[in-house]
């Protein structure tokens, strides 16, 4: 599908807000932008590679490449995060923490403020480009990893646009060695974005794409899976911004991310056992048999017997490690050009 929708009235609304979102942003933030000066470009570089490490494992996260059908969606989806998002979620922040201030008081907001606040409305905001862009390419999806994969890109917007807001607000904040503490702060950010707005985002996705193409199930038990999705990752996002316990500073920084970590570990186990359940229904098709057995497809299934099959090719042939594994993909994207397998074989 071309990105280009003109007669779709939701791809406008898509347009105005992309635009919208960056003046709103400079509208709250200019006077930050200026007053931070060039100290705040010192993390640029750490920011783009916080970019292509986070890129690149969502990429990893996608063992049959159903990226390379998704290039539009997920582009826009991660313009939603950086120019949307960013515009909308300070303001939103700004007043949903009032409302707590008036609610409980400065002490309690000033602990408990982002741990609450962000969860609600930047989740929200992200969803909500997850939802206009899955809609928008809605004959493109079928399976659980295509939302996975554009949500991940709208949260690594999301990201990258905060890394270079908390770059801005790092220098103003250190008048004396603004370069050094920008860079310690984007350090910081890369080491523990693990488990930041990328990954939450990813697991909304597939709440969003179940809820959207799920149409052999009933409306209760897609409604129970966005939700599930939905709600790993508030809980993620809460468990990163709420306050340390007392322990010893590593403990203390890294214990939350861990259980981030296994929070979303165990919700892309069920996508991607349900994408094995796809290659599995898909290579049973007659059709596959153009492409290699059964059996010969089946190694596609697991990292471990992909290795052991390459190991088996480069004995057999004359492949390098490269050769063998560009045929892979190839093989892949040749399954994955194939006809998608009844959705009530991919999820059970």
């Amino acid at each position: 599908m071309s990105w280009f929708q003109p007669r779709s009235a939701l791809f406008w609304v898509y347009c105005a807000a992309v635009v919208a979102g960056p003046i709103l942003f400079l509208a709250q933030s200019f006077g930050q932008i200026w007053f931070a000066g060039a100290p705040a470009f010192a993390a640029l570089p750490i920011t783009l590679l916080t970019l292509l490490v986070f890129g690149s494992i969502l990429f990893w996260l996608d063992p049959f490449r159903a990226r390379r059908r998704l290039g539009a969606p997920m582009f826009m989806g991660f313009l939603w995060g950086a120019t949307v998002w960013t515009g909308l979620a300070l303001w939103a922040n700004d007043h949903v923490t009032r409302v707590i201030t008036n609610l409980g008081g400065d002490r309690f907001a000033s602990n408990w403020s982002a741990a609450i606040a962000a969860p609600i409305d930047e989740e929200l905001i992200k969803a909500i480009g997850i939802a206009v862009v899955c809609v928008l390419f809605r004959p493109l999806l079928s399976r659980p990893i295509h939302g996975f994969l554009i949500g991940g890109s709208v949260g690594l917007g999301a990201q990258i646009a905060e890394d270079g807001l908390y770059s801005v607000q790092t220098a103003l904040g250190a008048p004396q060695h603004p370069v050094a503490d920008v860079l310690m702060v984007a350090v910081l950010r890369l080491v523990t974005a693990f488990t930041s707005h990328w990954a939450m985002s990813a697991l909304v996705g597939v709440g969003i794409v179940v809820l959207l193409t799920r149409t052999d199930r009933s409306w209760p038990w897609r409604l129970g899976v966005f939700a599930v999705f939905y709600l790993c990752a508030v809980t993620m996002h809460f468990l990163f911004d709420a306050p340390r316990p007392a322990g010893p500073g590593w403990l203390v920084m890294f214990l939350p991310i861990l259980v981030d970590l296994a929070i979303f570990t165990l919700a892309y186990r069920w996508v991607l056992h349900a994408e094995r359940n796809w290659l599995r229904a898909t290579i049973a098709q007659p059709a596959a048999r153009a492409l290699g057995t059964e059996a010969q497809l089946s190694s596609l299934l697991t990292q471990r017997r992909r290795r052991k099959a390459r190991k088996l090719l480069r004995r057999h042939t004359r492949f390098g490690r490269r050769q063998a594994q560009r045929y892979e993909n190839d093989l892949i994207d040749r399954v994955e050009a194939l006809s998608d397998a009844p959705r009530e074989q991919i999820l059970r």
